[in-house]
This record gives C-alpha cells, sequence and structure tokens, in this order.
C-alpha cells in the first residue's frame, strides 16, 4: 500500500510555486482580518422582507418555493415525494433530520460509513434527494451546501429532483453574509466542509438556438421548503 503524505504534497508544490514567481518562499502568513471589508448586516430589511425578495427570485430560477412549519413538514414532503413519483429516496445525513422527527421509510443515506462508491451508486439511483440549506441568499435564491462526510457533492447533482429544506433564520440577502457567518465560524476554530457549494435551482442552457432548457446537467426540478 502506498501512502500520500499530504504535508510534503504541499510543500513541494508551494516551493514550485514560488519558484515559477522567482522568489522565496513566504512562511507565517496570517490570515487578514475581513471583518471591515464584508458587510454584516443589510439595513432596514427584515427576515419577511428576505422571504419577499427569495420567493420573487425562485421565480426566475425555475424553481418551487413552498412554506411549511416543522409540525408538518413531514407531511409537507411525504407530498412532494409523491408528486415527484415516489421513491428512491436518498437524504443527507444531516442531524437535523433527526431534530425535526424526519423518516422516509426505504430511504437510503449518504454517509462516510457506507463509502464512496456506494454513495455515489445511490445518489444515481434516486429519484428525489432531501437536504438542508447550511445558508440561502435571497437576492439570487441559492442555496449554500457544504461538502461534509454526511453529503458529499455528488448527492447534490445526481437525483433527478432536489428538495432543500430552509429553516428562515438561514436566509441572509447575498453571499457576503454567508461568508461573514462562515469566516466566523473558521476564527471560532469549528471544522468547514471541504468545499462550498452554491446552487441556485435546477441547471439551465440555452446554448441550442437560445433555447431555454432547464434540467440538463443536474436534477430536473429543484423545490424549496420554507420552515
Amino acid at each position: 500500500m502506498t501512502v500520500i503524505n499530504k504535508n510534503n504534497n504541499r510543500e513541494s508544490f508551494l516551493n514550485r510555486v514560488a519558484s515559477s514567481l522567482g522568489r522565496e518562499r513566504s512562511y507565517n502568513v496570517q490570515r487578514p482580518d475581513i471583518k471591515g471589508m464584508i458587510p454584516d448586516s443589510y439595513g432596514t430589511l427584515t427576515n419577511a422582507d428576505l422571504i419577499d425578495i427569495l420567493k420573487e427570485q425562485c421565480f426566475f430560477i425555475h424553481t418551487q418555493l413552498i412554506e411549511s412549519t416543522p409540525e408538518i413538514l413531514q407531511q409537507t414532503l411525504d407530498d412532494l415525494i409523491a408528486a415527484n413519483g415516489g421513491g428512491p429516496v436518498i437524504t443527507s445525513g444531516d442531524p437535523r433530520f433527526a431534530r425535526y422527527n424526519l423518516s422516509f421509510p426505504g430511504s437510503t443515506e449518504w454517509s462516510e460509513a457506507a463509502g464512496r462508491e456506494d454513495n455515489i451508486s445511490r445518489s444515481e439511483a434516486a429519484n428525489t434527494v432531501l437536504v438542508f440549506a447550511d445558508y440561502v441568499l435571497a437576492e439570487s435564491g441559492t442555496i449554500v451546501v457544504e461538502s461534509r462526510p454526511d453529503q458529499g457533492r455528488a448527492l447534490h447533482f445526481l437525483p433527478e429532483h432536489y428538495i432543500a429544506i430552509i429553516e428562515r433564520e438561514r436566509i441572509v440577502l447575498r453571499s457576503t453574509q454567508a461568508a461573514a457567518a462562515l469566516n466566523r465560524r473558521i476564527e471560532a476554530g469549528e471544522p468547514v466542509g471541504s468545499s462550498i457549494n452554491f446552487i441556485s435551482g435546477p441547471s439551465n442552457s440555452a446554448d441550442i438556438e437560445m433555447q431555454l432548457v432547464v434540467g440538463v446537467h443536474g436534477p430536473l426540478r429543484a423545490t424549496y421548503v420554507l420552515i
């Protein structure tokens, strides 16, 4: 078995970059203080205002937005799954599914224990995927989701139908507020996903004769469920 030393690979890469730039390596680089660079508020806009902006934008990105409550969330999701033609269903391993007492008999879950190949196979076979949004950008109708052991990148792009559950307090105006929240987590030493995905509804393409086609290389339909 070959053991890859990530630190050696990183040092080799950085040495090569410095050499190509014709300068010495820099060490002990400090992260810049970006608190003053990223606005942390959006003026007089309330959460209700942000929801109105999100609703309007969802129309333009061909995404259905349904308002629900924690009390009827299970029924709302069951109805959507049925409207999509039933299973198979896959969910992320987000602990919020347990927090809201959600269960989907016969569904599978993206999990670190399953391994990469099994997780991808399950995602490919799924008709509907259910995830929780980490943040939502009202201005563009974009959900922000981290790639973590309990939800890999492929989970968001392989099933035919995509359902994102949005908690109202997760809605911000635009990416600068989401970046500020992520920066606070990093400064606090909290773990952050290996990549951050920004998803604005189903994929769109008008490459062929300027005819818009939705769902070309990703889910055919996206639905946001607001609680």
